[in-house]
């Protein structure tokens, strides 16, 4: 019946059926080219220095830096490695290497920049001290370390820039040999001085991701053994209250360490909990510290970055070589976007909404001789960028 009417309408109409024709085939062209337009892309990966970790991004200079501890392997004219530490600094276009700071015997793990003071702060995990520079001029300001009894395991660096004060996570508590090691810590760092204003003892039992609210001056600490997550009253140093990181389980032998990142949406009162072992995200109310819902990623979740644009979180699986995106409206998975080897963090450009990925490489191995040769390994150790 219908395929009688349109022959009939084609034939006592026929430029009528055209537009209608045009019309129909105009606004698939459109949807087509708005969803291909919408849909995040991977633009380009580039291989930078040996064992890249973090990455930060300098919106004034429109510059990215990447942290990287250099090769393992000893050169044995000069006893040095053949591919130094440092950080090195990337045009946010093209990745292509600009410039390397020389860090010496500072061996940079995780980076943080004070965007307002234009320094860039680098936390050496293996030596326990932090690298402050200049990014005018890349130049070493200060070299700041604890004589203190906690750990100095450093791992994640959140600043204040309204305060000018730079926290800095350090990893304890473990366990070796029967015997329990240095409690974890907070370091607090005056940027207006550069040195080591105090040192907030045993927040929880295992430090390691960080998240701050500058507005209410509340920073937030996972406990990766206990995957639970403290908060602490910057004015006071005292933890005010715990709340799990984790849905509850029914099989008590699958829990274990999980919580090991965070990020935080301020504006909806929202913090985003990336467990590692389940590999996923537990969005928590900030309010009442209840599990809003939970969302699998994929193996391995490591860091994630919320979108200052779109509201989307942007989810590093390490395990997986992927970025998950979670949508801001639905809170589904999005999209799955291959980026390199082992996915480790995330930074955003604010203003372009341009999206950056580290990733690591797999290397030698754990326990491979000195001599091994470093395998060929093109997704690792490279920034990928992705377009939103």
């Amino acid at each position: 019946m219908l395929l009688s009417r349109f022959s009939n309408l084609h034939t006592q109409h026929p430029d009528l059926v055209r537009k209608i024709f045009t019309i129909s085939l105009l606004a698939t062209t459109i949807g087509a080219t708005l969803q291909a337009i919408a849909a995040p892309n991977v633009e380009r990966s580039v291989q930078v220095d040996e064992q890249i970790y973090e990455i930060a991004f300098n919106s004034k200079t429109q510059t990215l830096y990447a942290a990287v501890t250099g090769s393992r392997d000893i050169d044995e004219k000069t006893g040095k490695k053949r591919v130094a530490s440092g950080i090195v600094v990337l045009d946010a276009q093209t990745l292509e290497q600009v410039d390397k700071i020389a860090t010496g015997e500072m061996t940079p793990f995780s980076l943080a920049i004070n965007h307002t003071t234009q320094k860039l702060y680098a936390a050496d995990t293996a030596n326990g001290q932090v690298g402050v520079y200049a990014i005018d001029s890349g130049k070493e300001v200060a070299l700041i370390k604890s004589s203190g009894k906690e750990s100095n395991r450093l791992r994640q660096i959140v600043v204040d820039e309204t305060s000018n004060m730079i926290y800095i996570s350090t990893v304890g508590g473990s366990e070796r040999n029967g015997k329990i090691g240095p409690e974890s810590a907070i370091w607090v760092i005056d940027g207006k001085t550069d040195t080591l204003k105090s040192v907030i003892t045993d927040p929880v039992k295992t430090a390691t991701g960080l998240a701050i609210d500058t507005d209410n001056q509340r920073l937030y600490v996972s406990d990766l053994i206990n995957s639970d997550i403290a908060e602490i009253d910057l004015k006071t140093h005292k933890v005010l209250r715990k709340f799990s990181g984790v849905e509850p389980l029914e099989d008590a032998k699958t829990a274990g360490p999980d919580t090991i990142n965070m990020e935080i949406d301020t504006k909806n009162g929202i913090l985003y909990a990336i467990n590692q072992k389940s590999g996923g995200i537990a969005m928590i109310d900030l309010k009442s510290g209840d599990i809003l819902r939970t969302v699998k990623t994929g193996s391995g979740a490591l860091s994630a970055r919320l979108h200052p644009q779109s509201g989307d979180l942007y989810v590093a699986n390490r395990n997986d070589g992927t970025v998950s995106i979670i949508d801001a409206k639905t809170h589904f998975v999005s999209a799955h976007l291959s980026t390199g080897t082992h996915p480790q963090t995330i930074a955003i450009d604010p203003k372009s909404g341009q999206v950056y990925v580290s990733n690591k490489a797999k290397g030698k191995g754990r326990g491979a001789p000195q001599d091994a040769p470093t395998p060929y390994e093109p997704s690792g150790n490279t920034v990928t960028l992705i377009t939103p």
